[in-house]
């Protein structure tokens, strides 16, 4: 006779993953008693067997697999995370992988430093410049850096687009001295939160001139151990020159078959001349017709220009 317990075996004899699973109502108990037999016959572990036995997508295995190990969470504690937000819901993808080596290296070059503190620039629309800042200010949380992702693009700023959030009030009221700081942040999670870019100002070059960005960030250096901080598009005003000069180091951001060389060596040419250390540039390549936005990558390629190393 079956009892309660054969029908529903107990989570510690399905395991953490299958249990998973079980809970998120993609697998059965049924079929969780097949996966383990394939499992003991051919010696697989839990997520090959299901990929074997067609009862799972390797999708679906990765987004598990994400929140098991902490790499990415179920859901945001304001707003949600656009689909297109690989880092967030494919942990265990390439592209995610190159952004933990971009994230290591960020670590390593601050290493000696008090604060971490990144202007994302590109010399053009549609570089995956944005994209870019909020994969890695998910990046830098994971591994308990307090983060403060800043959208400075005070002309067509849509990183809160990225997290659903309608059109929030944020660093242009705050920078006008309209509303204080701590009433624009959006905290996204534990150690993630948000400035949006807010209402689009008449002036905003003069709203970001120095020394603005630079108090904004010293009252909030008690707050957060990183700041990530995403600009207007460089060959089409100032701004990113402006708020680079107030953070004081900056990546580049190109992309394959559509960044413009000569474009970003002007981009470099501008930050130094504002007394800006330029880490280096990433080099991304645009996900292929059919995404639905953009701005996704399918992978970070690489890093460009001898990342954080010293000139001779």
């Amino acid at each position: 006779m079956q009892t309660a317990e054969t029908m529903n075996p107990p989570a510690s004899k399905i395991g953490r993953l299958g249990e998973l699973f079980l809970q998120k109502g993609l697998l059965t108990p049924e079929q969780i008693d097949q996966i383990a037999q394939l499992q003991k016959e051919k010696k697989l572990r839990f997520g090959d067997a299901a990929l074997a036995l067609g009862y799972l997508s390797q999708t679906q295995l990765d987004q598990a697999l994400g929140e098991q190990f902490g790499y990415s969470t179920k859901d945001l504690i304001n707003g949600s995370a656009d689909k297109s937000l690989k880092f967030f819901y494919f942990p265990f993808s390439k592209e995610a992988e190159e952004i933990r080596r971009l994230r290591s290296e960020l670590l390593l070059k601050f290493s000696g430093q008090e604060k971490i503190k990144i202007t994302l620039v590109s010399p053009a629309r549609r570089d995956g410049k944005s994209y870019m800042a909020a994969s890695l200010a998910i990046a830098l949380s994971q591994v308990g850096k307090r983060t403060l992702l800043i959208d400075a693009d005070l002309r067509s700023g849509k990183l809160h687009e990225y997290f659903s959030l309608g059109k929030p009030d944020g660093l242009s009221s705050v920078l006008a001295g309209r509303i204080k700081a701590s009433d624009a942040l959006i905290q996204l999670m534990p150690n993630l939160h948000f400035l949006p870019a807010g209402p689009q100002p008449p002036n905003p070059l003069e709203i970001l001139r120095a020394p603005r960005m630079r108090e904004l960030l010293d009252s909030c250096s008690d707050q957060f151990d990183a700041f990530v901080v995403d600009t207007h598009t460089a060959t089409l005003a100032s701004d990113a020159q402006m708020v680079a000069h107030q953070t004081g180091s900056v990546l580049l951001v190109a992309r394959k078959d559509h960044t413009y060389v000569d474009e970003l060596r002007q981009a470099k040419a501008d930050m130094q001349a504002a007394g800006v250390e330029v880490l280096g540039t990433i080099f991304n390549q645009y996900e292929p017709a059919g995404a639905v936005r953009f701005a996704p990558f399918s992978w970070l390629m690489r890093l460009l220009s001898r990342l954080f190393r010293r000139k001779s």
